[in-house]
């Protein structure tokens, strides 16, 4: 009776693919289908907390000062996790002082690679959908590759995609990686949807090929920095995608 109920938003799904001319789409990982910033939150905060009595200094002020150095590093060391150790270094100079303490407690931070995120509410379902409804989908994430698979692995994903290209974590993601990713499902850019929650890294690169896409703003405001083409449909949370299809051009 379930299946009975589902087939018609199979259909339904199928149908509005097919009048979209949307043969594929391409998801970014984090911050798209599971929480990511808030566990980078999490283990910053109870590092700043940590760290902040021992050399002397508000919470608050440590937090301001490890966020804006960790924001800076990213331009370049981009995602690989050694970029923490930059980050400490600099954090230590920037104080002047409790060295020991600062550069000490950088597992703290490096605990972030070790933690299981959570999925991002609907997210399954959307997946399930969408590979039931006969679209081809893919997963072109930026990040360290152990730390991907990982993720990948305890929730059980990978059965959802057909490809999954990780961008080198020394490097931005740019247009070239989802070319690749179109190119590895078959899919052309003018028939392909890019979904994902930077605009520098997802969603301009997708519309610059022709791809039509869609928006989730990330936490992290790095990821929020510029313009919105003027196509792309904003989402606030990731199970309205299926919806909002029916905005797409």
């Amino acid at each position: 009776m379930i299946e009975m109920d589902r087939d018609p938003i199979f259909a339904e799904i199928k149908e509005k693919m097919s009048k979209l001319g949307i043969d594929g789409v391409l998801f970014d990982l984090d911050d798209t289908l599971i929480y990511t910033s808030e566990i980078f939150i999490r283990f910053m905060e109870m590092y700043a907390i940590e760290v902040a009595g021992k050399i002397g200094v508000e919470t608050e002020e440590l937090m301001n000062a490890l966020q804006e150095i960790n924001d800076e590093e990213y331009k370049s060391m981009r995602v690989n996790p050694k970029r923490w150790e930059a980050v400490v270094e600099k954090l230590a100079k920037h104080f002047d002082r409790g060295e020991k303490e600062i550069v000490d407690n950088l597992d703290i931070l490096i605990n972030i690679y070790s933690i299981e995120p959570r999925m991002r509410t609907g997210v399954r379902t959307m997946l399930k959908i969408l590979k039931e409804s006969g679209v081809k989908m893919g997963l072109v994430t930026h990040a360290n590759v152990e730390w991907t698979k990982y993720k990948l692995d305890r929730l059980g994903l990978w059965n959802y995609f057909d490809q999954v290209i990780i961008v080198d974590e020394n490097g931005h993601k740019r247009a070239d990686d989802w070319k690749k990713g179109m190119d590895l499902l078959g899919v052309i850019p003018e028939r392909c949807l890019v979904v994902g929650d930077s605009l520098g890294g997802d969603v301009r690169p997708g519309d610059e090929l022709g791809a039509r896409t869609v928006y989730l703003p990330s936490p992290w405001s790095v990821y929020r920095q510029g313009g919105i083409p003027t196509r792309t449909v904003v989402i606030n949370e990731i199970f309205e995608l299926l919806a909002a299809l029916d905005r797409l051009e």
